[in-house]
């Protein structure tokens, strides 16, 4: 097809043929007029040229026989800042990460872990997790490559677990106390050898004696540091379980605290979606699943009912199938219906790429979702859209 600079495009002319962003997506169908903000657009997310084998026209001119399906301005708007909102929230991750790695090495190198710089930097965690909740709780889709497992697991787990306390009503301080609950939650991990937490071979009686050991040493040094005693104990009873099967004191019920209860969720949450040397990542839909199986029993239900309030039962960012064949990606959650969430649809039944991407709401009659899609079917989706 022929290169169309940008810069040569004409408002109010049409091309006389689809114009296409790239070889997968068509721009423009002969109906649809060039317009300024469609230029503006394309010059501001630094589009070079448009593709097309025809050539601008008056509309007059146009042969409506070969006229194609096309993406109007609005559409490539809305793809557009879609792309860009999920890079924004991509970009927070990866700070967080950055900013997570660093106290870590302090506190290893240094034994400071200084509470003013924590909450300093989970206040504005929060307003970003606040104002950009859709794409941000996508955790299946972030990834840093080079980062240390529990770094990437804290950062995780905090991403969540603040959506249930935003979702809960917590005030503001509050909320600083449970992002630094579930930031810090491993904290007593972070000087045992990677091997141990790593590890894909069964532990030896010392090695799990270090690793339940994790919590009450958190604990111990969050305390020391001068955290809220409420950062503390949402730490030491991290691995606690509603019916008293967990530790390091075996408490029951209402006896463990709430933070202790939203990392207990959000761990595992993160735990399960996240590829460890001895298996592979879960789907987001599978460990909803997985934790359900548990409610009551290792899990809050008012906290796991939260989670699922936020993310629906096929958590935002999972891969789904509908009926009639076409797959798509969760971009919206019912919290009346948590199991019809909103879909975007990115391939046909008969595997075409949808050059719109329709939005498709599952709670209507014949759009209801069949299931969430593996790990590897999810990969492969990303490839063939990319």
């Amino acid at each position: 097809m022929k290169e169309h600079l940008i810069t040569t495009l004409q408002p109010g002319k049409h091309f006389s043929q689809p114009a296409y962003l790239d070889e997968k997506y068509i721009l423009l169908s002969p109906e649809v007029p060039i317009t300024d903000d469609l230029i503006s657009l394309l010059a501001e997310w630094d589009y070079d040229y448009v593709y097309c084998d025809g050539d601008q026209t008056d509309k007059d001119s146009i042969n409506t026989a070969n006229a194609g399906e096309g993406l109007a301005g609005n559409t490539l708007e809305h793809k557009l800042k879609d792309q860009a909102l999920f890079e924004e929230a991509a970009q927070e991750f990866r700070s967080l990460a950055d900013f997570t790695e660093k106290l870590f090495t302090s506190f290893v190198t240094r034994n400071e872990l200084p509470v003013k710089d924590v909450s300093s930097r989970v206040r504005d965690a929060i307003e970003v997790i606040r104002e950009n909740r859709s794409y941000i709780v996508r955790i299946t889709e972030m990834d840093y490559p080079g980062k240390n497992y529990l770094v990437l697991h804290s950062v995780k787990s905090l991403i969540i677990g603040t959506t249930i306390g935003l979702s809960l009503k917590l005030p503001n301080h509050r909320l600083i106390e449970l992002g630094s609950a579930l930031l810090l939650h491993e904290i007593g991990m972070v000087k045992l050898p990677p091997k141990i937490y790593m590890s894909d071979k069964p532990l030896t009686p010392e090695e799990r004696k270090a690793i339940t050991a994790h919590t009450l040493l958190g604990f111990k040094v969050l305390k020391a540091e001068g955290y809220p005693m409420s950062v503390c104990l949402g730490v030491l009873e991290s691995h606690e379980n509603m019916d008293g099967s967990g530790y390091p004191r075996g408490l029951t019920g209402d006896k463990i605290s709430l933070y202790a209860k939203i990392i207990g969720v959000v761990s595992s949450y993160a735990a399960l979606s996240s590829e460890r040397p001895f298996r592979q990542a879960v789907d987001g839909h599978s460990s909803i699943l997985e934790l359900l199986k548990n409610r009551g029993k290792r899990y809050d239900e008012l906290v796991l009912r939260a989670l699922i309030q936020n993310l629906s039962i096929y958590p935002l960012g999972t891969f789904v199938e509908i009926n009639g064949g076409a797959k798509g990606m969760v971009v919206q959650t019912n919290p009346e219906r948590p199991k019809a969430p909103v879909v975007k649809l990115l391939i046909s039944g008969s595997n075409e790429v949808f050059a719109e991407m329709p939005l498709v709401d599952t709670a209507k009659e014949g759009a209801g979702i069949v299931r969430s899609l593996n790990v590897e079917e999810a990969r492969v989706l990303k490839t063939k859209i990319s």
